[in-house]
């Protein structure tokens, strides 16, 4: 057998789990040189789209929100949105890997601080399943998951992050009455907001994202932790039936 076909057929049959980082290269050497493509632009690379099933957009800065393809490069400060049956899989330069589930609209940020990187995601709703290769992430960087009313910092681990609204019961008028999503007095922190996050692996740091929550917690492999508003959080163990939706609720269709 040509070595060519031996190379490739040890690559697809036992280090599947490098191919992420093959395409990555591929899709760096490809944007190197097409033309057009920016040194701005190039150095602003988020990274790329490894996976699309269904309708899933991506809107940039200043730009009409566009059908995301297998393949398209991604860069920070980009918005994702897989709408229903829509699911998306992305490789990140920060060594990190997100699967987009249904429903789930996500911010990509970068920010520059003195003691290291933060990779920033934004989940603005819906779901998300994040894993971190920790031995690629360099000294000092730092993948951060952030909803409403939590931030999860991790450095090498895989988990995943839901937001949930929670319907409260509202003022009631004559028989009908009305429900609703409660709205804080804080700024828009709306106390109905709860945020789930599950470790399959490794451990996540989940703090309160505004000033004077007072908690830190650290949860391990096969927990879970639910914040609900500015409440205290809750931790608990991951049972087998819920280790299965972990593993198969951000699955591609």
């Amino acid at each position: 057998m040509p070595p060519l076909q031996v190379l490739l057929g040890f690559v697809i049959t036992r280090s599947w789990r490098i191919v992420p980082l093959l395409l990555m290269a591929v899709v760096v050497l490809i944007g190197v040189g097409v033309p057009g493509v920016t040194g701005a632009e190039n150095a602003n690379g988020a990274g790329t789209a490894t996976a699309v099933s269904g309708p899933v957009t991506v809107t940039r800065v200043a730009a009409a929100a566009q059908p995301l393809k297998f393949g398209d490069a991604l860069f920070w400060g980009d918005v994702v949105e897989a709408h229903k049956g829509g699911f998306a899989r992305l490789w990140l330069a920060a060594s990190t890997t997100v699967t987009v589930k249904e429903f789930s609209r996500l911010e990509l940020r970068k920010e520059a601080r003195a003691d290291g990187l933060r990779y920033t995601l934004e989940l603005l709703r819906g779901k998300l399943r994040v894993s971190v290769a920790r031995m690629l992430l360099p000294q000092g960087e730092r993948v951060q998951v952030w909803t409403r009313n939590a931030v999860a910092s991790v450095r090498g681990t895989e988990f995943s992050v839901e937001t949930v609204e929670r319907l409260v019961q509202a003022r009631a008028f004559g028989f009908l009455g009305a429900r609703g999503v409660g709205q804080g007095a804080d700024g828009g922190r709306s106390p109905s907001v709860e945020t789930v996050v599950s470790t399959r692996s490794g451990l996540v740091d989940v703090s309160p994202r505004w000033s004077g929550g007072g908690w830190v917690a650290r949860i391990g492999a096969t927990e879970t932790l639910r914040v609900n508003g500015a409440q205290a959080p809750v931790l608990s163990r991951l049972r087998a039936e819920d280790l299965k939706v972990f593993l198969q609720g951000t699955s591609q269709p």
